[in-house]
């Protein structure tokens, strides 16, 4: 089977018209190797030719900065020229194919026939995660991504992302990717993968908080520390244990990173080895230790042994 070849496109918008695209990124990948990525900038279609300060704070680009460039119809054929006979990735590409779409329809210009795999909708099927935006499945991967909302650069961690998802599931064309695995919406809609059966819970999932970090004891072993946790705990919610960690000086995150230091494994794990826990935050943090990153793992009775008398504090 032959390395997968395709393009990945991100658009950016001036306003909240699908159709007021602005800028364009496209990367593109041959045989498995990502090899050039390209950038334009455009006024939008006259129809949606505005600018607003909600879009100019998300991606920075003002009507300013694309006043003496080509309008969008004639910007559109070097896109098309780019891309060639390639399929298509974005992420979250019902997004981007429909301000494709609309931008031409604006422009009085045939849309192309492309058909649209996304990258948001194969990670969902093969990793476990919070959050599948694009820099949460960057961090999870290991992606640099550069400038999120610079369209060049979220053209180019959608194009990795694909990649780095085929290097791990052995998948070697788009369909496969989008097919195989199993597709979740938020990780907590998916059962824990554990070698042995799980114990229950007595706390429901919610919506979580991010507390102020107050904790100021310098010497708190928790302080200063970047911490997330995977697994339910038995004593308490994933809430209190968020704000029990920030009283003690703590930044609780929902994603392993670069920047954690610790993780909490919860469902009676004990130990501090985070290959014996089967979820995606485990196997994550275990490849960075294992690059040299300092992350401690904690099971549920010593994190308790931490927080006791500062978890009083926040009851």
């Amino acid at each position: 089977m032959p390395p997968l070849s395709f393009a990945a496109i991100d658009v950016e918008t001036a306003n909240s018209a699908r159709g007021s695209i602005c800028a364009i990124g496209v990367t593109v990948v041959r045989d498995g190797q990502r090899l050039t990525t390209h950038s334009w900038l455009c006024r939008p279609p006259v129809a949606v030719d505005f600018f607003s300060p909600h879009n100019v704070r998300i991606h920075g680009i003002s009507h300013a900065m694309v006043m003496d460039q080509p309008v969008f119809a004639q910007r559109w054929p070097e896109v098309v020229q780019v891309v060639g006979d390639l399929p298509l990735v974005a992420h979250n590409a019902s997004f981007d194919s429909g301000a494709v779409r609309e931008a031409c329809r604006h422009s009085g210009i045939a849309a192309p026939e492309w058909e649209f795999s996304c990258s948001l909708e194969m990670s969902r099927r093969h990793l476990d995660l919070d959050s599948y935006r694009l820099p949460s499945v960057s961090d999870e991967l290991g992606i640099e991504l550069l400038a999120h909302h610079n369209a060049a650069a979220d053209a180019r961690a959608a194009a990795d992302i694909v990649l780095a998802l085929a290097a791990r599931t052995g998948a070697g064309t788009l369909e496969e990717l989008e097919t195989t695995g199993e597709i979740r919406q938020t990780r907590t809609r998916r059962p824990m993968r554990e070698p042995r059966e799980p114990r229950k819970s007595r706390f429901a999932r919610e919506e979580l908080v991010a507390p102020e970090v107050a904790g100021t004891d310098a010497s708190h072993p928790l302080y200063g520390q970047t911490v997330v946790f995977t697994g339910d705990l038995a004593s308490m919610t994933r809430q209190q244990a968020w704000d029990a960690i920030a009283a003690c000086g703590a930044t609780p995150a929902k994603n392993v990173t670069r920047r954690t230091t610790g993780l909490v494994i919860g469902h009676g794990f004990t130990g501090d080895d985070p290959l014996a826990f089967s979820t995606t935050k485990a196997r994550r943090a275990a490849e960075l230790r294992d690059r040299g990153q300092a992350i401690e793992v904690l099971d549920e009775q010593r994190l308790l042994a931490y927080l006791e008398p500062a978890r009083a504090s926040v009851r």
